[in-house]
């Protein structure tokens, strides 16, 4: 009868292991489920529900670069009146100041008024030496006036640019138009529209020309003339000199003062002097033959 409890109870004991490592087992599973199904998404989950499940950046992230701008077109021109000393070597100064700035005479002008030399002319010179080439020539001699500006045209280029492929797009869609349009009166519109287009066109190509031109050199203008050496000073009179004159210049005011007073008379001067002839030629008739 012992001997039959002992293999009973083992059997007990083993059911109740099995069992509660069952309920273990179903305890922590669900868990573990939804733990992997938390971390990972399914094949059949949506990007929203991936992107939810992802950490979200950091504060400190670095933002995502913006496209690069575009670069500036900055112009400049400029007009000068300088007043030099030496004409020659004023001349051969600026010769050497075009040179040292990679600049280059576009045309020239001399004159001569008033016994002095004048020169007008137009100067081409790298933006980058517009200003240092300016303040070197303003120590050749005295700036009288001078006058500078720079624009930003980068807005305007910009816009040219747009400009021209707008019309070049218009012009290639008549094109294709008036190769399918049979209608005369379409046919004279759309040439009418392609002809607006590309004269359009050409504007805006020739305004972008000249921004390049302008980009490329800045312009400045250069008015330069030999100042006259003014005359030496008269050397002070004497302290009695002043009065000379002065007495000088009295007594011919009374020379002339008499000479008026004696104009007064020159109708007695003639009854005078016809009287003195009457009386000669009375006493020659008188006189015995």
């Amino acid at each position: 009868m012992k001997n039959l409890i002992f293999p009973v109870l083992l059997g007990f004991g083993l059911v109740g292991c099995a069992q509660s490592a069952k309920d273990e087992q179903a305890a922590t599973g669900p868990q573990t489920v939804a733990s992997h199904t938390q971390h990972e998404p399914t094949a059949g989950s949506t990007p929203e529900q991936g992107a939810a499940s992802t950490p979200a950046p950091s504060p400190g992230a670095a933002p995502l670069p913006s496209p690069p701008a575009p670069p500036r077109t900055v112009v400049y021109e400029g007009k000068m009146e300088l007043a030099v000393r030496n004409f020659e070597r004023a001349s051969t100064g600026i010769d050497s100041l075009l040179n040292a700035h990679g600049a280059y005479l576009n045309d020239a002008h001399e004159t001569r008024s008033d016994d002095r030399p004048h020169q007008q002319m137009t100067i081409k010179v790298p933006p980058a030496h517009f200003v240092p080439l300016v303040a070197a020539l303003s120590k050749l001699g005295r700036v009288e006036n001078k006058d500078v500006a720079s624009a930003d045209v980068t807005a305007d280029i910009l816009a040219s640019s747009a400009s021209l492929a707008d019309q070049q797009t218009a012009q290639t869609k008549y094109q294709q138009l008036l190769a399918k349009t049979t209608d005369a009166k379409e046919v004279q519109h759309l040439l009418e529209q392609a002809r607006l287009a590309q004269a359009n066109a050409a504007a805006a190509q020739a305004r972008l020309q000249a921004y390049g031109a302008q980009r490329a050199w800045a312009t400045l203008k250069l008015h330069y003339y030999q100042v006259l050496p003014s005359p030496e000073p008269n050397e002070p009179l004497p302290a009695f000199a002043p009065q000379f004159l002065e007495s000088f210049n009295r007594g011919w005011s009374v020379v002339l003062s008499v000479l008026v007073w004696l104009t007064n008379l020159w109708p007695l001067v003639l009854l005078a002097g016809g009287a003195v002839a009457g009386l000669r030629w009375w006493h020659r008739r008188s006189l015995p033959a």
